[in-house]
């Protein structure tokens, strides 16, 4: 299955970049090919179509939705070569894709006219993780149920 989807994105990422300029998704077919047996050409093939993109201007949701093609094909051409039982395709990592590309997709449409919310955007996101991550961290439990002095075998024990 992991071939398969391999398969799959990579052409995926060649027909994307083929409708945006077709003599370097020739190029981008044959890196596809190549990175069945070298994987580094599965990287390269992705920033040819990274390249792509910046070079076309073309719009935000397509940008989104070739960034979701490579990144399954990142995920599933770098375990090609893996022990069996790898599945790099999960609940967790396509989620996590998808959302993200959401993300960036509603940031990149929003009309901001301040000059300086680009600054304040990595601030943000630093302060929502740490939120995010805070609570889901385990709290100290409480001295006891008198509130007074723990014995010294309990005192070691901070969980």
């Amino acid at each position: 299955m992991t071939r398969f989807l391999a398969l799959l994105a990579g052409l995926l990422l060649v027909s994307a970049v083929a409708l945006i300029n077709p003599p370097v998704g020739a190029a981008a077919l044959a890196l596809v090919i190549v990175s069945w047996w070298w994987r580094p050409a599965a990287v390269v093939a992705v920033l040819v179509a990274i390249g792509v993109i910046a070079f076309a201007d073309i719009g935000v949701i397509a940008s989104a939705a070739t960034g979701l093609v490579a990144t399954t094909y990142l995920l599933n051409a770098a375990v090609l070569h893996a022990p069996e039982g790898v599945v790099p395709t999960t609940i967790p990592s396509v989620g996590g894709a998808v959302l993200f590309a959401i993300a960036a997709t509603t940031a990149a449409l929003v009309p901001v006219e301040i000059a300086w919310a680009p600054l304040a955007a990595p601030v943000l996101i630093v302060l929502i993780y740490a939120l995010l991550i805070g609570g889901l961290t385990p709290k100290p439990r409480s001295p006891g149920p008198e509130g007074g002095q723990l014995s010294a075998d309990a005192a070691t024990k901070t969980w």
